[in-house]
């Protein structure tokens, strides 16, 4: 197993929006947003954009040093306004939103390479299922570390135990397309069904934007 991800607050959100023309006006003032403000920060380390495959839904990942720098920083930043309006525009819905930390996850073979596929995988789960998730991920690294093409998994539990997140990873189309028609990938699933209170949200995604806090000093 991989160790756990640098940061100690992470967020994601789900904007489905009208359209493609929308979803692309959004992904350019959250760019402009990030970069002029957010990424100058204190405590802030990465935020990353995805464009889903239905080319109308975004996903927004955060990465903060804790949860006080992300409330200090995004939430009661006046300079971020702009950015946390984005939730509000005609034609954009906000969907689940999910704030938490990172736990260990899985390297593959292809660690370090750009991905071509990624997704984000959002799991409603039962009270005090979380350590058995958990514990069925870390069973199956064993095939997975070795597949080709894979890059990484890093899962995410809200602090409340009832929101995970998997941000698989993978090199080209074809490894992603390999891993989907590998039988342990839907013997694993079924298991998952079991511990879940309502169906997984399943987003299939490009990585469109990525921005890292800018240099100190």
């Amino acid at each position: 197993m991989a160790p756990h991800s640098s940061g100690e607050h992470t967020t994601f959100g789900i904007l489905r929006t009208d359209g493609r023309a929308t979803a692309d006006r959004l992904a350019r003032t959250w760019t402009e947003e990030v970069s002029a403000h957010l990424r100058h920060a204190p405590g802030f380390r990465s935020a990353t954009l995805h464009l889903a495959d239905d080319g109308t839904t975004l996903v927004d990942q955060g990465e903060w040093a804790g949860e006080e720098e992300y409330t200090r920083s995004f939430l009661d930043n006046p300079d971020c306004e702009r950015l946390r309006g984005i939730g509000d525009w005609p034609g954009v819905d906000v969907g689940t939103v999910f704030a938490g930390r990172a736990e260990p996850g899985i390297e593959g073979p292809a660690a370090g390479a750009d991905p071509e596929v990624v997704v984000v995988a959002i799991r409603h789960l039962a009270e005090g299922a979380a350590d058995r998730v958990l514990d069925l991920l870390r069973e199956s690294a064993g095939w997975k570390k070795s597949f080709p093409g894979f890059i990484s998994a890093t899962p995410f539990l809200s602090r409340d135990g009832t929101l995970f997140v998997n941000h698989p990873k993978w090199d080209s189309d074809t490894a992603y397309a390999a891993w989907m028609r590998d039988p342990r990938i839907a013997e694993g699933q079924e298991e998952l069904a079991l511990l879940e209170t309502a169906p997984p949200e399943y987003l299939r995604c490009t990585v469109i934007a990525e921005i890292t806090a800018s240099p100190i000093g």
